[in-house]
């Protein structure tokens, strides 16, 4: 059985009672040739070439004509499958017709079973062309027979239909359509990344392309990852943001969030943006938060800011967040009155240990023995295991005990490690053995390195006391890490934090960052509901050095008295002026050397 008669059968199967398959075959029998039916389904229905050749003709004939269709497969992840339902799709066109548009062409680059065209084709009367693009081939005709049987029922769309199975990321849009002027770009495109493409074994994989311009180590980690939909929404305004019309599709926040961020280097001419917040978790069952975005393209003064608010009450503004002064923040209000904060920190925030194998390389600290994830007792030489400290374990203001241990086989990222068959032959051994887990790590990263790498490693690493903040929870809190049995702790990978090589700078850094100042400044730029809302990029925004300015030795210690903190050593308000003096420094010391690399 080919691909089309296999996909003809799966949609025939909707219609297995009568009358509905009596009144298809009524509908198509008439008709001798492909020739002939595509004319006549063309003035019924608007869809230019119904049938692609005679085959798919005769077979429709025959499955309607037959008792018991054969089923095609279904397959429904394989894309971010959340079909949207029928009354979310008309919910959208009501509020677009709100805004006053009559669009005269619309596109659909991921029409699925095609909801979104149904409520347009209502919604849009005026409308001359319909035009869906979809790379499953297995909702063409799912929705050619829905809307024959429409029609049958009603009366025909005043609007032309052209579908195409094909894949949107290469899809060449015709003259007509490129050209055109108030176009509507509607839909709902898929909800996955490429990575979890990946993992679902998908075939239709968009080619790959480092399409945020990453260097370096950023373009083979996890920053490379992006949204499907993200992907999509980018190529519809790369093609058609300079022609008058309206964009308006379903996605994630984190999706609308990396779009307005990216508005000012892609030069898009887009306006009035907004996001109605959907209830994603009723509307598909999924539990993430979604919105419509919604966008007027062919603005002659773009902005690049978006006013969050919500399908149920849509005139009431939440927040705005987007670009301002030339930064990108999260409630632009709450900004304007903690700008002062944003800079350049003066030390460079660190990401925590990588190694992509808990198997091997974490070890649990249970009764004196040391087991790891495969339930192992593990006998290994001391010098190269470090006590960890992971994002739950630094919820407090000062840390100085771990659960787990970790195996630091480099000080530095490339070191060798084959030295380590001599220095640690225990260790040796003990990777040998368990070489198998560390050889499936599946990031590029590790590609051309010494066996048992990791990442995330260097002098930094072995600093005695730390300043660290998880990356993942939604309200920030900075913890002092402490040496735990006179050893540097380390941190993984969902961590950042600052080395410090004596105890006071520790302590101040941790208190100054858990200041209100801090805090307010922090929840203006941070959008709380992204998977990891800390980042190397968002903490070296934070300018130490001015918010030191604006508090006192004082402050700090009711700080300190706020939650129950003493100090391991006697703290003289002496110490915060060196403190303050060691921030200057470090402040001219970078701008010399931004002097000098200007030159």
């Amino acid at each position: 059985m080919s691909q089309i008669v296999s996909r003809i059968a799966e949609a025939v199967s909707e219609y297995l009672t009568d009358p509905s398959r009596t009144h298809l075959f009524d509908a198509i029998s008439i008709y001798n040739t492909v020739e002939q039916a595509n004319e006549g389904l063309h003035r019924l229905t608007g869809i230019r070439g119904f049938f692609p050749d005679g085959e798919a003709f005769e077979e429709l004939q025959r499955l309607l004509l037959s008792s018991t269709p054969t089923v095609g497969d279904r397959r429904n992840r394989e894309w971010g499958d959340f079909q949207t339902p029928p009354g979310l799709a008309s919910q959208v066109c009501r509020c677009l017709l709100e805004t006053g548009i009559s669009p005269r062409i619309i596109i659909e680059p991921t029409y699925g079973t095609g909801n979104f065209i149904f409520a347009a084709l209502r919604s849009f009367p005026k409308a001359g062309l319909v035009y869906g693009v979809e790379v499953q081939d297995r909702y063409e005709w799912h929705f050619k027979l829905a809307l024959l049987m429409q029609i049958l029922r009603d009366r025909r769309p005043s609007a032309e239909i052209e579908l195409h199975q094909d894949d949107i990321f290469t899809h060449r849009f015709p003259e007509e359509v490129l050209g055109a002027q108030e176009v509507l770009i509607i839909g709902n495109p898929p909800w996955v990344t490429n990575a979890e493409l990946g993992a679902l074994g998908a075939s239709n994989l968009p080619s790959k392309r480092n399409i945020k311009a990453l260097n370096g180590l950023d373009a083979m980690t996890g920053k490379s990852n992006f949204d499907i939909g993200e992907f999509i929404l980018l190529r519809m305004l790369e093609l058609f943001s300079e022609r008058r019309g309206t964009l308006a599709m379903l996605c994630k926040n984190s999706v609308v969030k990396n779009i307005v961020e990216a508005l000012p280097q892609r030069k898009f001419k887009v306006s009035n943006i907004r996001a109605y917040g959907i209830d994603a978790n009723r509307e598909f069952g999924a539990s993430v938060e979604a919105s419509l975005l919604f966008m007027t393209m062919g603005a002659s003064s773009p902005t690049f800011s978006c006013q969050a608010t919500s399908f149920n009450n849509p005139e009431q503004v939440i927040r705005t967040f987007g670009w301002t002064r030339d930064r990108f923040v999260s409630n632009v209000e709450n900004y304007e009155k903690t700008c002062e904060f944003d800079g350049e920190s003066p030390m460079v925030w660190r990401q925590g240990l990588k190694h992509d194998c808990v198997k091997v390389m974490e070890l649990d600290d249970a009764e004196g023995n040391l087991v790891n994830q495969n339930g192992e007792i593990v006998e290994v030489e001391e010098r190269w295991l470090y006590w960890l400290l992971k994002s739950s374990d630094i919820r407090t203001f000062e840390v100085d005990r771990a659960r787990k241990k970790v195996v630091v086989t480099q000080r530095h990222i490339g070191a060798d490690t084959s030295h380590l068959q001599v220095d640690a032959p225990k260790l040796w051994t003990y990777l040998l053995k368990n070489s198998e887990y560390l050889e499936r790590r599946k990031s590029s990263i590790y590609r051309g390195m010494p066996p048992f790498s990791i990442f995330g490693i260097g002098e930094y690493s072995f600093k005695p006391y730390k300043v660290a903040i998880s990356g993942l929870y939604k309200q920030p809190y900075f913890s002092l890490v402490l040496p735990i049995d006179n050893r540097p702790v380390m941190l993984d990978d969902t961590c950042y934090f600052l080395g410090f090589d004596s105890y006071l700078n520790g302590l101040f850094t941790a208190s100054i960052l858990n200041s209100s100042e801090v805090q307010r400044f922090l929840q203006s730029v941070v959008f709380s509901d992204a998977k990891r809302p800390y980042t190397k990029e968002v903490l070296m925004r934070i300018d130490l050095l001015q918010v030191v300015v604006r508090l006192s030795f004082q402050i700090l210690r009711d700080f300190w008295k706020s939650i129950g903190y003493r100090p391991k050593v006697l703290v003289k308000e002496s110490d915060f002026e060196v403190y303050s003096q060691l921030l200057t420094g470090m402040r001219k010391g970078q701008q010399a050397s931004q002097m000098s690399l200007s030159l």
